[in-house]
């Protein structure tokens, strides 16, 4: 972690006490140290002197999700994906939820607006559903720039988010500040939507459907032009963009050879912005090679990001900034159809990582791609053998049992072998079946449950997995 930040660890209830004793806000990091986004945020964010500025104000607590009994925190405070960033206040309630993904200009700019809050998200949230009282054009934008990816049903349950993200859009006002609030809340109503266009549900008889859903499948295409075609707002909007304009585009039913076009135009600007990381700007150029599977400007395409993942790789050595660069790479690699040099890159990494059990695991998923078994299950061992931490060994022991099982479910004795060594990790953690360890155990379970002669030992641990699940 970033040196010139005095992150606290441990007691999580006694870092509350003390910030309230202070009259601090608390800044919550639950990560992990192979995770590539909580490695960005490291390098892009943890590091600049202006958030150790802002840190020197508030009280930096780093959850580690390796750390004894992170897994009950995590459940008790609606903690799941790596990362996650909570802010609260001095007397222990919730302000908001960050957006992890921005780049470090714009991280800190949410970071700010949401230490001047006089309300906290979930108020804001109240008062626009219920139209109690007009909110402030920094409600809204709070609300825009609240991490919903990692709500956790914090706000709301994760079925009512689509509708309840195009009413807070809907709500919004139509200028100034707000303007940008509302176009932000439209994309994060359509992902959460997953394509679908929702809104009122349409009435009368079936022309008149039709063409309200037309008419909504329209103003969702010109809504996604406005963003992607303002230079200005694209970019505060570039976190959403990269992950997910592609499938916005598909989604979206109309216009798409122009939608295309200005995603393009947007990706090619982020590539150039000295402003970003290399890993962003990488992210950006691997935007412009999926887009070509839309019918974007295929020129040179794939050449254009092996060129970039060289000349980035030849620029960054941080550690933190490396792991989510080759990490990038590997994606961008694969995209534009050259495998073969995303294993190598994988291989040639492993010595020089902090985290290489997280490349391995990479590396299986690539044997898996060629079809060759041995490699897979090979690299997945390795993975698990490897990791560092309790909650990431007993979440990938349980990954590796679950691929030997769908792939060589006649290796007894490798499963044997593994279900001894599992049972023993699931009895030294207090909290083995917890939030993120719970997840992995019930797939194990299930796959478990599936042999048909089991041995004792896999037999042994799945009872153990029955009792507890």
């Amino acid at each position: 972690m970033a040196s010139a930040i005095e992150w606290q660890s441990g007691d999580l209830g006694a870092a509350f006490g003390l910030a309230a004793s202070v009259g601090r806000p608390l800044f919550l990091y639950w990560g992990a140290g192979w995770c590539p986004p909580c490695n960005r945020l490291k390098a892009d964010v943890f590091s600049q002197p202006e958030f150790a500025q802002r840190m020197r104000g508030l009280l930096p607590f780093w959850l580690d999700g390796d750390a004894a009994g992170a897994q009950a925190l995590a459940a008790q405070y609606k903690l799941r994906s790596y990362p996650t960033l909570v802010l609260y206040g001095a007397d222990g309630r919730e302000i908001t939820r960050l957006p992890c993904e921005l780049d470090g200009e714009l991280f800190l700019g949410a970071l700010d607006l949401a230490l001047g809050a006089g309300h906290t998200a979930a108020e804001s949230l109240q008062a626009a559903l219920g139209n109690t009282r007009p909110l402030a054009d920094a409600e809204w934008s709070l609300l825009s720039l609240y991490s919903w990816d990692t709500d956790e049903g914090q706000l709301l349950p994760a079925a009512e988010l689509p509708a309840v993200l195009a009413r807070l859009a809907a709500a919004c006002p139509p200028d100034g500040a707000c303007a940008d609030a509302a176009a932000r809340l439209h994309l994060h109503a359509q992902v959460a939507a997953a394509g679908r266009i929702v809104g009122d549900a349409p009435a009368g008889n079936a022309s008149a459907s039709a063409a309200q859903a037309a008419a909504a499948i329209a103003a969702a295409a010109d809504r996604l032009l406005r963003v992607f075609g303002d230079t200005r707002l694209a970019r505060a909007n570039m976190d959403i963009l990269v992950n997910s304009g592609v499938n916005l585009i598909k989604w979206s039913g109309a216009r798409q050879a122009e939608l295309v076009q200005a995603l393009d135009q947007a990706a090619r600007e982020f590539a150039a912005d000295s402003r970003l990381s290399l890993g962003d700007r990488l992210t950006a150029v691997r935007l412009q090679l999926r887009l070509v599977r839309l019918g974007g400007p295929s020129a040179d395409a794939a050449e254009l990001v092996r060129s970039s993942v060289a000349a980035a790789l030849a620029e960054v050595r941080d550690p933190y900034a490396r792991h989510t660069l080759v990490n990038t790479a590997v994606s961008a690699l694969n995209d534009a159809g050259r495998a073969d040099e995303a294993e190598a890159l994988l291989q040639a990494e492993l010595p020089g990582s902090h985290s290489p059990y997280y490349f391995m695991l990479s590396l299986a998923a690539a044997a898996r791609r060629r079809g060759d078994i041995p490699a897979t299950l090979g690299w997945y061992e390795q993975a698990w053998r490897a990791a560092v931490g309790s909650a990431t060994r007993l979440q990938w022991g349980a990954t590796y049992l679950v691929s030997v099982i769908d792939m060589a479910p006649e290796d007894q004795p490798r499963i044997e072998a593994a279900a001894q060594e599992i049972a023993r990790d699931i009895s030294a953690a207090s909290d083995a079946y917890q939030q993120r360890n719970r997840t992995h155990l019930q797939r194990l379970a299930g796959k478990l449950a599936m042999l048909t002669v089991p041995g004792p030992q896999a037999g042994a641990l799945q009872r153990l997995l029955t009792a507890n699940l």
